[in-house]
């Protein structure tokens, strides 16, 4: 049964076809330049967008027409897994009425900087500046052909919008003091591999216990907590988030100690041997107390990864 725009204001998502095309070049606006279908549609994206900015959730845009079976069967998922409604309550719906794929395609070219050849289903997630997140093309959400409500949620889950960096910074702060410890403010994304390096050389090997005993490892997700490009900056960042894993050592008042901004930039996960030099003078400085056994440990920890 299909699900009218009064239950997909508050169940949110739907998704869209976009035909096979060359991928098309933005126009280089800062933001989007909305190609709507429609007036209405045009206002719902205005907004959507004023209230993604005011409660600081992502903007989901939302693809409806008669013609557009996928569209009933992804409404359909949303239902049929009882953690999605309350999941989409976290992104800021906005319904866009499309006569036809062509339709859809004109206006998702004003989003995405290109389209994919392949796999044209769309679903688009903005930030709440209006800047494109990702672009879920069909595989990541079938199985078999048909919309998988298990991965429908996975992937909402993975760009789920969670408290802004400066709120985790400041919960941070607030434990520091207590457990003696430096904070290793750590910038990462789900997609980095050398992020995820970066976490097992911290929690899987003989170094962990080691490290754990100096450092309190404090996160900022770039693609979940708003505002952690302006946060990497305070803290010493050149390049923003460009590069990352980045990461700073606090103390519990939150003064910067030391940085992973290297004498050739951001060092990310140690590899080259400028960059564990760097490393391990940062672990001389911040690790008081460190002795010459624990940094042997670390030491041959890092030259097997």
């Amino acid at each position: 049964m299909k699900l009218r725009y009064a239950v997909l204001a508050s169940a949110l998502l739907a998704p869209c076809f976009v035909s096979a095309q060359t991928p098309v070049a933005s126009d280089g606006a800062a933001e989007p330049q909305w190609l709507a279908p429609d007036a209405q549609s045009a206002k719902a994206l205005a907004d959507g967008l004023a209230a993604a900015k005011t409660s600081r959730k992502r903007l989901a845009v939302l693809y409806e027409g008669t013609w557009c079976t996928l569209c009933d069967a992804v409404h359909e998922a949303i239902h049929a897994d009882p953690d999605l409604p309350h999941l989409l309550e976290g992104y800021v719906g906005v319904p866009v009425t499309v006569a036809d794929a062509d339709a859809v395609r004109q206006f998702a070219l004003k989003i995405h900087a290109s389209l994919p050849k392949d796999d044209a289903m769309l679903i688009t997630i903005l930030d709440s500046e209006g800047k494109l997140v990702t672009a879920i093309t069909a595989p990541r959400i079938l199985d078999a052909g048909n919309v998988a409500p298990a991965k429908l949620k996975a992937v909402l889950t993975e760009f789920f919008p969670g408290e802004s960096a400066d709120a985790v910074f400041a919960k941070s702060l607030a434990g520091l003091a207590a457990s003696g410890k430096s904070g290793w403010v750590e910038f990462r994304a789900d997609w980095c591999g050398w992020c995820h390096k970066m976490e097992k050389f911290f929690q899987q090997n003989e170094a962990a216990p080691i490290l754990a005993k100096y450092y309190s490892v404090v996160t900022i997700d770039t693609e979940k907590n708003a505002g952690s490009e302006q946060l990497s900056r305070r803290l010493g960042s050149k390049d923003g988030i460009d590069g990352i894993p980045w990461f700073a050592v606090i103390d519990a008042q939150g003064k910067v100690l030391a940085t992973s901004e290297g004498p050739k930039g951001n060092i990310g996960f140690p590899d080259t041997d400028i960059e564990v030099a760097h490393f391990f003078a940062l672990l001389h400085d911040t690790a008081k107390g460190i002795t010459p056994a624990e940094i042997a440990t670390i030491t041959k920890v890092l030259k097997a990864k």
